[in-house]
């Protein structure tokens, strides 16, 4: 008897774990990186450049915003060495081609950018279980979109 409550336990547990995967590979995730000096291998077209994770994750696909909250690019892809992986998450230090700036223009050596949320997205995020790094990017990255939309989240 203890071992069949045991085991449903465990199963939902297990469940739990499924659908927050899921859920969190359907929308943009928290993120926040900063571009690391001397590394810096191609200007543009795309911009490729080593970064650190520095909360969250990041993702292929992934608008990112500069400190002012305007966008300047796009995630292509991420290397780490030589594979290509389909995330990073905080504290790795990875290589991301971007699509869109050019570095010394729109970006540059030392900058701080935030994946693009979606507003509709917010409550979905803020419903998954997320730990105390995460929370923090996820203000912070709500404090850059106020700055050009005051009621942004809201």
């Amino acid at each position: 008897m203890y071992r069949l409550i045991e085991d449903y336990t465990a199963w939902v547990e297990e469940e739990k774990r499924k659908l927050d995967l899921e859920m969190r590979s359907e929308f943009a995730f928290p993120g926040k990186i900063k571009l690391l000096p001397n590394c810096v291998f191609r200007a543009s077209k795309p911009a490729i450049v080593g970064v650190r994770v520095l909360g969250g994750r990041i993702r292929p696909g992934q608008a990112l915003l500069n400190i002012e909250g305007n966008e300047v690019g796009k995630i292509r892809s991420i290397r780490s060495g030589e594979e290509v992986v389909k995330e990073a998450i905080q504290g790795q230090e990875v290589a991301v081609a971007i699509e869109g700036p050019t570095v010394g223009r729109q970006i540059n050596v030392e900058d701080i950018l935030y994946v693009d949320l979606r507003e509709l997205a917010l409550k979905e995020i803020k419903s998954v279980d997320l730990n105390t790094d995460d929370k923090m990017v996820l203000e912070e990255t709500i404090e850059v979109k106020r700055k050009l939309d005051k009621f942004w989240g809201m």
